[in-house]
């Protein structure tokens, strides 16, 4: 009796774990039928991997990313299996798509169905914290409201404080033709526009370049660690963040300091500084520090990755310089508003020209949150239904989008502004991503390159290409950039 009371019990047991295991596959696998049958999906085309973890792929990709070329490598995947496929990832589904349809979708008609927290926050909290780059739902909406407005106009076009940063790199800039790599200057001039605009104290970088190097090192392997694997992070990753974070803290500790004594922002509009202006708002100095790191980030890194970028192109199309100084010379008597600014034309087209085929952020994952249904992304010609799972992660390519010939056309991988006189490419350009989380720091991005580069090109008559490799070379950190820089000739 005792041996079937056992039996018995372990039997239930059994059945009772079988259950637990089998009923949400049933649940799952139902949900999957009910949505094929009823909304028409299909599966997208598969990568054919080799064994089922995908380590076949995975390994691929390390060899492109080892050897500067994964952009590429991604992008030829497209080319061969479609605007949207799905591959394995250590067993895990992953479904890639450069369809301006599904991005639109993801980003913005199905927004609340996908989020980044579940991704970035583990791997991003040691650096970002719970700033608005790894977190999603009120957090995020807070944080970002609290931001919002440090980007508006009268922030962003305050040329006092741009032109004091800029005639000081102007001055260390050769004048005899000689060779120059223009990306550590515009590194260090974005590091003091940053600081003067975020704290109202420039870090003085273009004048005392050896005191800077430490906190730049400390940021790029702060941001290459954070998309690195943990185990695979560089021994120095936490060092890094500690660095920047306390920097960061004693910025937030003179901001108190100052509005306790009624000193904030009590000068001259050159003189508003974006964390006394945020101290209006949050007395809380967690949140602050992650506020400042996350307008620091674009106002820095990307402001100086793009004007190299630009640089880089331009040195390779003295057409387009040309262009440049036709249209900016006739000007050059008048002072540099932000009005006058945004009147240039073909600078637009140079800057949109820019993004579209070197984006600083060409890729970007979201994880389903709940089990969705889109209108496209299915199917050989990629136009059925398209059913998403919650727990799946979408990886949206930016660069394959924006790179995509059957709208941009054969010469896609080549340099030209002057596409854009006739293209309005909608979803299919969203170099700054879309939608809610589009990057509140664009304008700035686009109002600062523009500035620099109008007050080169009123300085030199020739940008020359003296790079031997002609061919745009990539450096993944947080964000990618030219490994080789822009070597450049300046002739006045």
């Amino acid at each position: 009796m005792a041996f079937l009371a056992v039996f018995s019990t372990l039997l239930v047991f059994s059945v009772f774990i079988a259950a637990h295991s089998f009923v949400p596959k049933i649940k799952r696998w139902h949900l999957r039928r009910t949505a094929y049958v009823r909304h028409g999906c299909q599966h997208p085309p598969s990568y054919p991997h080799k064994n089922p973890y995908g380590f076949d792929l995975m390994e691929l990709s390390k060899e492109a990313y080892q050897a500067h070329r994964y952009l590429d490598f991604t992008g030829a995947l497209f080319a061969r299996y479609g605007k949207t496929y799905q591959i394995k990832q250590s067993g895990k589904t992953i479904i890639r798509t450069a369809d301006p349809e599904v991005c639109k979708a993801i980003y913005a008609t199905h927004f609340e169905n996908f989020g980044l927290q579940p991704i970035r926050y583990e791997g991003g909290k040691g650096f970002f914290g719970n700033g608005i780059l790894v977190t999603d739902g009120q957090r995020w909406k807070r944080s970002r409201a609290l931001l919002r407005p440090a980007f508006d106009v009268a922030h962003v076009a305050n040329f006092e404080r741009l032109e004091k940063h800029v005639s000081r790199f102007l001055k260390l800039l050769p004048r005899d033709g000689s060779t120059v790599d223009l990306m550590p200057g515009l590194k260090r001039l974005t590091l003091d526009i940053s600081t003067d605009f975020i704290f109202g104290k420039s870090m003085n970088a273009l004048e005392s370049p050896e005191a800077c190097q430490d906190f730049l090192r400390a940021f790029t392997s702060a941001q290459r660690g954070v998309v690195t694997p943990e185990a695979a992070r560089d021994k120095d990753f936490e060092q890094a963040c500690k660095q920047i974070l306390d920097f960061i803290d004693e910025r937030v500790e003179e901001a108190f300091a100052r509005s306790a004594s009624g000193k904030a922002n009590a000068n001259s509009r050159e003189r508003v500084r974006l964390i006394d202006e945020l101290i209006k708002e949050t007395q809380d100095r967690i949140s602050l520090r992650y506020l400042v790191l996350s307008a620091f980030s674009p106002a820095h890194d990307t402001v100086a990755v793009t004007l190299t970028n630009t640089f880089f192109h331009l040195a390779r199309n003295p057409t387009s310089w040309n262009k440049l100084r036709s249209e900016i010379l006739p000007t050059s008597s008048r002072p540099l508003t932000y009005e006058l600014l945004n009147s240039y034309r073909y600078l637009d087209w140079v800057l949109k020209e820019t993004h579209r085929i070197t984006p600083v952020a060409p890729a970007s994952q979201r994880q389903c949150l709940t089990s969705t249904v889109l209108s496209t992304g299915s199917g050989l010609d990629g136009l059925s239904p398209l059913f998403i799972e919650a727990g799946t992660i979408v990886e949206t390519n930016f660069r394959a989008m924006q790179r995509d010939k059957t709208y941009w056309g054969e010469d896609t991988e080549v340099f030209r502004p002057e596409r854009w006189e006739a293209v309005r490419p909608g979803w299919r350009y969203i170099p700054f991503s879309g939608g809610p989380r589009i990057c509140p720091a664009m304008k700035l991005v686009y109002t600062e390159c523009g500035y620099v580069l109008v007050r080169m090109l009123r300085e030199y008559a020739r940008l020359e290409c003296r790079d031997p490799i002609h061919e745009w070379v990539e450096e993944r950190r947080l964000i990618y950039q030219s490994k080789n820089g822009a070597l450049v000739g300046l002739v006045p």
